[in-house]
């Protein structure tokens, strides 16, 4: 299966309401993911987006599934929010075929860590810095969601 982990686009720094959670994208978070969301188009048919529930991810989310169409509809987990196990999604992957590509919306440093641990690298978060609107595709068996291989890992600031 791949899996494609992407950090949220660039967002404010301060919400309306004081929140982290309510923070929403800047204007070039958004013209980021729309930028990554054709780069996908080149190499994946996404099959589903997940997402944690804050306003960014949502957001983010959104755009990819405006421009890549997947085949089901996009879903917020918990498992996506700050600070969680990412590893705590994969049941919800297990049942799609190895061929199948999966997106899944998160924050830094979680999503560093998960993609450590598909690869088992033992970074500890650092191995791949992902800067806002970043990701990394990742080859991997879902019969076991361990031993993965990069098919490649790009910023928004490095498409034209």
């Amino acid at each position: 299966m791949k899996i494609i982990i992407a950090r949220h686009g660039e967002a404010d720094p301060h919400s309306e309401d004081g929140k982290d959670s309510s923070r929403v994208l800047t204007p070039k978070g958004i013209a980021d993911i729309e930028k990554m969301a054709r780069f996908f188009q080149t190499g994946f048919k996404i099959k589903k987006i997940y997402h944690s529930p804050y306003v960014r991810t949502k957001a983010t989310a959104e755009i990819y599934s405006k421009i890549l169409k997947p085949e089901s509809e996009t879903e917020s987990a918990e498992y996506l929010l700050p600070g969680e196990d990412y590893f705590r999604i994969c049941p919800l992957l297990k049942d799609n075929s190895n061929s199948d590509a999966i997106l899944l919306v998160g924050h830094s440093p979680d999503v560093s860590m998960f993609a450590e641990t598909l690869l088992g690298i033992s970074g500890v978060g650092k191995s791949f810095l992902f800067t806002p609107g970043s990701a990394l595709a990742v080859n991997i068996p879902r019969e076991k969601f361990q031993g993965g291989q990069i098919i490649w890992f790009v910023s928004p600031d490095f498409l034209c």
